[in-house]
């Protein structure tokens, strides 16, 4: 049984790669139920501090809390243990299996599965929180906001409640966007915690409690979503601020005599 996450924390995660600094000295923490949103532009550190929570990378310096307990997360089966789930941009489905099938696979050293149990408990999983995927469908047939779908019943399944989505509206249609955006607001009510990567100003105010802004691999704010503001946090990831644009005409004026 993984034990539940009510508190985790980062503490001065540091990483360097060959030339780059990607994240210095940075500190973030999550409560159970909150919807953290790392924003930050391109290049900020975003995308490599959860990587790091999630086991692909180890850092050069600093630690992991969970529920106050410092943990060393070696791979993503090690964060899975632990109870912390990810969805990367990229998809990681066999499209000619079922549902069921990609969500089981891996997970059993055994020759034979139980696919009716498997599917069983999918549906449970899609019940509680919304999710409408049939469990005997195959994935090429599916759409890809429905594939990401597949993705987060994948970490759950596993028993994640804590959920990293990274850049997750990227490859969705605004519909498929504003439908994510209620499902995970409908996860977070049902006590899951959820770290959100992205860049994109109106889906974190849609969607977060709290915002940590990354410039440059530092954490440059760290602020409660409602008593901030779009304008605010461009101007954060940037660090400057930011002139309306303003359309100039594109054909010369005609004087009419």
């Amino acid at each position: 049984m993984v034990e539940k996450i009510e508190h985790m924390e980062m503490c001065g995660i540091t990483k360097h790669f060959p030339g780059v600094l990607s994240n210095n000295k940075v500190d973030i923490q999550l409560k159970t139920g909150e919807v953290l949103a790392i924003l930050g532009e391109n290049g900020a550190g975003k995308t490599t501090l959860m990587n790091i929570l999630y086991g692909l990378y180890q850092p050069d310096a600093g630690k992991i809390l969970l529920n106050g307990k410092t943990v060393k997360i070696n791979s993503p089966s090690e964060a899975i243990a632990f109870g912390i789930g990810m969805v990367h941009q990229h998809f990681m489905l066999v499209p000619t299996l079922t549902v069921c099938e990609n969500v089981i696979l891996g997970l059993s050293k055994k020759f034979l599965v139980d696919l009716k149990m498997a599917a069983k408990r999918i549906r449970k999983i899609t019940e509680t929180y919304g999710l409408a995927i049939n469990p005997d469908a195959y994935v090429w047939q599916l759409s890809v906001g429905e594939q990401q779908r597949v993705e987060i019943i994948k970490a759950l399944y596993r028993g994640a409640n804590l959920l990293i989505l990274d850049e997750p509206t990227a490859v969705l249609t605004p519909q498929e966007s504003n439908e994510l955006i209620l499902l995970l607001k409908n996860m977070s009510k049902l006590g899951n915690s959820i770290i959100l990567i992205s860049h994109k100003l109106n889906e974190v105010m849609a969607v977060s409690d709290r915002v940590t802004v990354l410039r440059d691999g530092e954490v440059c704010a760290d602020v409660e979503t409602r008593e901030t503001s779009q304008e605010e946090l461009a101007k954060l990831m940037v660090g400057r601020e930011m002139a309306p644009c303003r359309r100039k005409a594109s054909f010369p004026q005609v004087r009419l005599s």
